[in-house]
């Protein structure tokens, strides 16, 4: 009875938890010069960025990560991209990505599959050694590295090289060929939105009538009775036990 009185007292003092969870959007890269990054920094060094999005393709925007980045994912790259440079949609594209390109290596300097854009940075590893004229490696974007020849170009491409398993990282793209001279636009059209994670406001809770002060001790009244009486039939059973104790002993001892 007591509980069921506190609950019926203090149900409205009780705070209203949302129950909803962030989802995914897709966003469209509107620029050329659009990284998908490592942290969520404006840091465009190589130590911070994976590669240059395809422009008029999309990444999985997952979240926020701060003012100025999106948590992102592109294909199965996790990662971050600015807000400014990426715009969400409410549509699931028929093809998000470019996940098609693939080309061959044909020369030695390009066979070493490595962490960075470079070869010669102390943090810089060989991840695999890919085979000469091996054309299953995937390209997944383009990003400035080092110049391995003089005069020659410094564009290294990020790419899975699939063996035994999936290897993952930089190939210099001057001993590459077989890669188109121009890659693919999505023209698909879309439904651009704003502030794709933008936070709901809660549901406004209905509001109960106020209990004036004469009623709700009439309410606590008749709750409380039950236990009263209850109370009191103890300490009448007490009673009338003792009584007949009492008038037992008597007759025993007569």
């Amino acid at each position: 009875m007591i509980t069921l009185l506190c609950l019926i007292l203090f149900s409205n003092s009780i705070p209203y938890v949302s129950a909803t969870t962030e989802k995914s959007f897709y966003a469209k890269v509107m620029f050329e010069q659009v990284f998908l990054y490592k942290t969520p920094e404006l840091d465009n060094s190589n130590s911070n960025v994976y590669f240059e999005l395809p422009k008029t393709y999309f990444v999985l925007l997952t979240g926020n990560a701060n003012e100025d980045f999106y948590s992102a994912r592109y294909l199965n790259i996790n990662g971050y991209v600015k807000k400014n440079s990426v715009q969400a949609t409410s549509s699931t594209p028929v093809k998000p990505f470019l996940d098609s390109v693939n080309f061959r290596i044909y020369a030695e300097l390009s066979r070493n599959l490595m962490s960075e854009p470079n070869t010669t940075s102390a943090s810089s590893k060989q991840i695999a050694i890919i085979p000469l004229y091996s054309k299953n490696v995937t390209f997944y974007g383009k990003v400035i590295g080092e110049t391995l020849i003089e005069s020659r170009t410094n564009i290294w491409y990020f790419c899975k090289f699939s063996a035994d398993t999936d290897y993952y990282g930089y190939v210099y793209s001057d001993f590459c060929d077989q890669f188109p001279a121009d890659l693919p636009e999505n023209t698909e059209e879309i439904n651009y939105i704003e502030n794709p994670f933008a936070t709901a406001e809660p549901p406004e809770q209905p509001k109960s009538l106020p209990l004036k002060s004469s009623s709700t001790g009439i309410i606590v009244a008749i709750l409380t009775l039950p236990a009263i009486a209850f109370f009191f039939m103890i300490i009448k059973g007490k009673s009338l036990i003792t009584k007949q104790s009492v008038k037992d002993k008597e007759i025993t001892d007569y």
